[in-house]
């Protein structure tokens, strides 16, 4: 795939979890190394944990993300990313209603013949996050 592409699939992160969705093998492995989260072959529980992205009321939060370098080819990639939200409610436990925070992250993917997803791996960078909320110093 490529950066365009990158950009597509995160952008459907916040309000198109149907479509997402569809960029998927029935055959797949998710993980979300911070969060701990492992998925295998479950787009139920794939779109449940997606869910989590979508904005119900922008006035009150959103999430915004953008794909800024992609590296690889069309069957496996990595690409960096950076998200901003405004967080609804708490964030890993710490109180974060009505505060903005951004951070970076990396995905790897991987890509069948037919260019549904077969792997997805992120990372992201928590400490910026628990910086910005006042958790830590």
């Amino acid at each position: 795939m490529n950066l365009e592409w990158s950009q597509y699939w995160i952008g459907l992160f916040a309000d198109n979890n149907e479509e997402l969705m569809t960029l998927y093998a029935d055959k797949f492995e998710f993980e979300d190394v911070n969060l701990g989260v492992h998925i295998i072959d479950d787009l139920a529980a794939l779109q449940a944990f997606h869910s989590n992205f979508i904005v119900e009321d922008p006035s009150q939060s959103y999430n915004r993300f953008e794909v800024f370098e992609y590296v690889g080819d069309k069957r496996l990639g990595s690409f960096q990313w950076t998200w901003e939200t405004k967080h609804a409610g708490d964030f890993l436990g710490v109180a974060a209603a009505g505060k903005t925070t951004k951070t970076r992250g990396v995905t790897v993917m991987a890509w069948d013949e037919n260019g549904k997803i077969t792997l997805e791996r992120s990372i992201w960078d928590a400490v910026p996050v628990l910086r910005q909320l006042g958790a830590i110093a």
